[in-house]
């Protein structure tokens, strides 16, 4: 993930990569909810309300994704 900031489609690409299976309205929730860190600092709002996302944001949202998904040691 090279690019500063990612758009929902292309978090939804990672997301899907990572084989969750999440819907782009699924993610925008997160988003909007805080999923993905801090509005202004991880994430913010075009003028045209796209979302865009940065790179370490959504490694960061995975890793505790799958972190979770680990049984109890």
């Amino acid at each position: 993930m090279a690019a500063e900031w990612l758009t929902v489609q292309q978090v939804m690409d990672a997301v899907r990569a990572a084989g969750y299976p999440d819907k782009i309205d699924t993610l925008r929730r997160r988003i909007d909810g805080g999923h993905f860190g801090e509005q202004g600092k991880d994430w913010y709002r075009t003028e045209s309300g796209y979302r865009m996302v940065a790179p370490a944001a959504v490694e960061a949202f995975l890793r505790r994704r799958q972190e979770a998904q680990q049984p109890p040691s």
